[in-house]
């Protein structure tokens, strides 16, 4: 029997939903509605729990690792994991899982299933349904009837019918965010379908077809994973061999190429949730049109939507605005004039704001040192080295460490030591030490100097994946 594994691709920053989606908490990781709901990650997962699938393989970003597993825990689920050391489009992550499938399921068949979509409706039927194409060698793209003409998805146009394989159709051509005159009228011909993301193939078919249009980033995705590190949390891809492989995406690379190319019509409810008006759109409002998220107090307000993290928002005598709040940025917009979002995010990144990166808590949890105590005879300071870093101090004077929380490695003249919450160690005056932290928490520590107090802070922090 012909096993299918959905494969959950969990790459993109989607800086159109700032500030909620930030580099180390996007889009997919967080949740889709009010407080308690599911993440958009934990959606795509339990869509296709069971129901004739094997557990996920999901593909994540290395910095992400903690997330996708904690959220995995939440729902009871479990998958396998590959971590990607950076990102190279859709088409590399693809691979990876493929050449991993063959490794335990030669014939398995994979479904390439959005994590950060949000899709409504008897998906898994028709997917099944297509079980026995893909066996025979297709490569199947779903597609959904659009309902308006939107200049911001990829459309596919309808050939016909494949004779021999019921209810699916010839891809005649692929049309990438087409202006909007030409996306009208590819709605009006009828012929047109929203290209949503979703695609089905065995593991066999992607690699050999893969391997006609860009051998050189086969090669080097198949080296990525043979050369990988196999860790407790999932396969940790050879960073130098998936740094040889091109940042495309399947489509462009494979889709577009080969003859091998179907096309499945969906009846589903679908979005990309690609803005904060589309999350408006999917979301259920009260009588007064309005979604409130969170501790929200609307008045004389009408077709807004207000979402916010923790702190009371009171709106008064507003008509369609958008307003998400969270604990250190806010945003102000209106409805349907939100897609230029990710402008803001491109500014924050530019001029190096931290809230284009990551929300206060775990601002909160990175490397950092805090001086507490400067006296004449006394340095005393607090320090947190996050999960995965390494904290470097160089002392003027001796100076006691004391672990606070958690355990780390402490290297001090060519000697390493272990500390637990509670121990403590004394490094001599003048030795270069480093705190390092192997685990996947952040440990909190003391540094207590004995001396004249320094004129400049001589502590120095480094980044440094030791995880």
């Amino acid at each position: 029997m012909t096993n299918i594994y959905p494969l959950i691709i969990c790459g993109g920053n989607g800086t159109r939903l700032w500030p909620v989606s930030r580099t180390h908490s996007p889009k997919q990781f967080n949740r889709v509605g009010e407080m308690g709901s599911l993440t958009f990650f934990q959606t795509a997962v339990k869509r296709h729990w069971d129901q004739g699938y094997e557990p996920p393989i999901i593909v994540s970003s290395m910095k992400h690792r903690k997330t996708v597993h904690q959220q995995l825990d939440e729902i009871g689920a479990h998958g396998t994991v590959i971590h990607e050391p950076m990102g190279r489009n859709t088409g590399p992550a693809v691979l990876a899982a493929a050449f991993t499938l063959m490794q335990k399921d030669p014939t398995g068949l994979l479904v390439v299933v959005p994590a950060d979509h949000v899709i409504e409706g008897d998906l898994n039927s028709t997917i099944m349904a297509m079980k026995p194409a893909a066996e025979a060698g297709h490569i199947i793209t779903f597609g959904i009837k659009p309902r308006y003409a939107e200049t911001g998805f990829g459309y596919i146009t309808d050939g016909g019918p494949i004779i021999d394989q019921p209810g699916l159709r010839q891809v005649e051509r692929f049309v990438e965010k087409p202006p909007t005159r030409k996306a009208r009228l590819l709605v009006e011909s009828d012929i047109a379908y929203w290209a949503s993301g979703l695609s089905m193939f065995s593991a066999q078919t992607i690699i050999a077809e893969y391997s006609k249009f860009d051998p050189d980033t086969v090669e080097a995705v198949r080296a990525a994973v043979e050369h990988g590190e196999q860790r407790d949390d999932g396969l940790l891809l050879s960073g130098i061999r998936f740094g040889e492989a091109a940042a495309e995406p399947t489509e462009s690379m494979v889709f577009e190429k080969t003859d091998k190319i179907a096309l499945a019509p969906l009846d589903v409810d679908w979005s990309d949730v690609g803005s904060w008006t589309a999350m408006y759109g999917i979301s259920r409002s009260d009588t007064q049109g309005n979604v409130l998220q969170g501790d929200v107090i609307a008045v004389e307000t009408r077709n807004s939507m207000v979402r916010s993290s923790g702190r009371l928002v009171t709106v008064v005598g507003l008509e369609g605005v958008i307003v998400v709040d969270t604990e250190d940025a806010l945003l102000v917009t209106r409805v349907g004039h939100d897609q230029s979002v990710k402008k803001v995010a491109t500014h924050l990144k530019e001029n190096e704001r931290v809230e284009a990166e990551m929300h206060a808590e775990q601002q909160r949890e990175k490397t950092s040192v805090t001086q507490i105590v400067a006296a004449d005879k006394v340095k005393m300071s607090t320090a947190r080295v996050a999960a995965g870093e390494t904290l470097n101090h160089n002392a003027n004077f001796p100076c006691e460490i004391i672990m606070v929380n958690g355990a780390a490695r402490v290297q001090s003249a060519g000697e390493a030591r272990s500390l637990r919450a509670g121990e403590r160690l004394v490094v001599a005056a003048g030795e270069e030490h480093q705190v390092i932290n192997r685990s996947d928490d952040t440990v909190e520590l003391m540094i207590l100097e004995m001396g004249t107090a320094a004129e400049e802070d001589d502590t120095v922090l480094s980044i440094a994946n030791y995880a």
